[in-house]
């Protein structure tokens, strides 16, 4: 299948979801967003405790990411509520949305004089918004359109023997037909930093693995942490691995072995190019998922060797397992069982067929099961102490 239907923006970006988040600036518009959105079917909430008391970086990076999500392709428009003046300045997030094309608006509670007229604000606009959005249909556009977001969650000595093959095999047919992929998790690089450098396209990406490797490692040591000492993490010695080079090397199976194209910033847009890319994010897998969110990526494939819980409201997320004990215990964060591949008769490549096609049947609008459950997490990654 060389086509999905999806939905066209004003920017040229294809949609495979057509949703209207709720984002706010603030924490303390974050009960108004959920309310709103609890009355209005279809809409988003984007809930989180950052936008005020924030350094200049972690500002910048809170500011990039919720306008990710503004912007991000399964979006159709966006309704962001702000509290009052805030250092993320929701008249600013709404009109750098609005440039995209899509429909924006702001709510600002103290404008609004009060809660409840903020409120009734908000779900005025969303409930427009939603009512315009279920108006579009979806039409054919060329795979090359869609990017395919990468994650992996509580890791055992299946991952990297089965569902990271598999990841990484459907990750590169889309490549291979002009898409793209994005995985990141920096810090669970260490041990695996050369290998993985060795792919970049050029020299100076090379180094620039490297030193963002390296750059992690400092960043924790500054703290009193060494990742050494920390990693393999208890559910991953519960699942049998040990040692953070064991882990390391696994957790980049799921990139396949091609080139890398480039790395990019922590909800940084993802290149246009065909090719696999690096998102430089934490090993927290909420945090990473974030920011390859605000990156753009359409859907995202966590592959998980015991289950997880590990999703994201505004991409879809494919949960594929090859350890048939997690299937059978945990089958509400199954998608795909591909077990057979590591326990009977079937081969990775079958195993790639399977998420392949679950992948192309989301695209065209299949629900996963964490849509299906409501199941979402949203955390953007600080860099500094609040002030």
């Amino acid at each position: 299948m060389s086509e999905f239907y999806g939905y066209e923006r004003s920017d040229g970006s294809i949609g495979i979801r057509n949703f209207v988040p709720i984002i706010a600036t603030a924490p303390y518009a974050n009960d108004t967003v959920k309310r709103a959105a609890e009355i209005v079917d279809d809409a988003i909430p984007i809930t989180h405790p950052l936008g005020r008391c924030q350094t200049k970086p972690d500002v910048f990076q809170t500011y990039r990411t919720l306008l990710g999500y503004g912007t991000h392709p399964n979006t159709y428009g966006t309704v962001v509520v702000a509290h009052a003046g805030e250092i993320v300045d929701g008249d600013e997030l709404a009109d750098d949305i609005a440039e995209t094309g899509r429909p924006s608006a702001s709510v600002n509670i103290h404008r609004e004089k009060g809660v409840m007229k903020g409120l009734e604000a908000t779900v005025n606009t969303a409930q427009e918004m939603v009512q315009d959005a279920s108006a579009m249909r979806r039409e054919p556009f060329d795979i090359s359109h869609l990017t395919f977001g990468i994650n992996c969650a509580t890791s055992d000595t299946t991952s990297g023997l089965c569902q990271h093959k598999a990841t990484a095999g459907a990750a590169w047919r889309l490549i291979d037909q002009g898409g793209r992929a994005v995985f990141a998790e920096t810090p669970e690089f260490f041990g695996g930093e050369d290998g993985l450098a060795a792919r970049a396209v050029n020299d100076e990406l090379k180094q620039e693995i490297l030193d963002r490797v390296e750059n992690w490692d400092q960043r924790l040591r500054d703290t009193g942490y060494d990742v050494r000492g920390a990693q393999p993490t208890p559910d991953n010695m519960d699942g049998g691995l040990t040692t953070i080079e064991e882990k390391a090397l696994g957790a980049l199976v799921k990139s396949g072995d091609g080139p890398i194209q480039d790395i990019v910033d922590y909800g940084e847009k993802i290149p246009d190019g065909s090719g696999m890319y690096i998102m430089d994010t934490p090993g927290h897998g909420a945090e990473s998922v974030t920011g390859i969110g605000a990156g753009g990526a359409h859907f995202m494939v966590i592959s998980t060797g015991q289950g997880h819980t590990l999703s994201n409201a505004i991409m879809p997320t494919i949960k594929i397992t090859g350890n048939p004990n997690s299937a059978e215990r945990v089958p509400e964060e199954t998608d795909i069982d591909v077990s057979d591949a590591l326990v009977g008769d079937a081969s990775i490549e079958w195993a790639t067929d399977q998420l392949w096609d679950e992948v192309m049947e989301v695209a065209n609008g299949k629900q996963t099961l964490s849509e299906v459950l409501g199941e979402s997490q949203f955390a953007i990654h600080r860099i500094g102490p609040s002030t």
